[in-house]
């Protein structure tokens, strides 16, 4: 388009109130199915203007329980298999990055694994809770951690501990207040 990005859908639980970042137990079937309406969704507005979208990322509690279980990953994978065309799936780059890989292969889904840029890692691997002080980073933490994403392929975890991560893309969260100013000088960082 227009701005040179990639459409994706960001499926979550129907929690308004809580944005999405409240687990809410759902059967597998259920999953399926509100990944399935929210992705067709999107895909119908995107071709409306000529657009296309191209992966889907679940969204906040859903994203943190799709990595952290394997029925509700299975579920989200099997939705993404089942669309009426391929499209890739994001996943947290981890340690386990090769497990997900197989599932996927499975399965027959593509993935896409991400880092963040914005948030510190807890030592398992996975993404500091938001309830703990110092989980979301400033402009000058992003940047630091996005170069050693680049130039090293790790992050630094919050006990100090190196992380090794293979990320085919970075995140930056919309409602990081400095996160705008931050995805600018990131990608020069990344395009330079």
């Amino acid at each position: 388009g227009e701005h040179n990005v990639m459409i994706g859908a960001h499926p979550g639980y129907p929690d308004l109130v809580g944005f999405g970042r409240r687990s809410i137990p759902h059967t597998p079937e259920e999953i399926m199915a509100l990944i399935h309406y929210q992705v067709s969704a999107l895909d119908g507005m995107a071709k409306t203007q000529g657009l296309e979208m191209q992966y889907v990322k679940p969204h906040g509690a859903l994203y943190n329980d799709m990595m952290a279980d394997t029925e509700t990953r299975r579920a989200v994978m099997k939705s993404i298999a089942a669309f009426y065309r391929p499209v890739k799936l994001m996943l947290l780059a981890t340690p386990r990055a090769d497990e997900h890989l197989e599932e996927a292969k499975q399965l027959g889904v593509e993935l896409w694994f991400e880092a963040f840029a914005d948030r510190c890692y807890d030592d398992d691997g996975t993404l500091l809770s938001r309830a703990k002080s110092g989980a979301v980073h400033g402009r000058e933490k992003m940047l630091a951690q996005a170069r050693q994403l680049k130039e090293e392929g790790t992050v630094t975890t919050v006990g100090g501990h190196t992380l090794v991560l293979n990320a085919d893309t970075l995140c930056v969260h919309g409602d990081n207040p400095e996160g705008v100013q931050a995805i600018q000088e990131i990608r020069a960082l990344i395009d330079g």
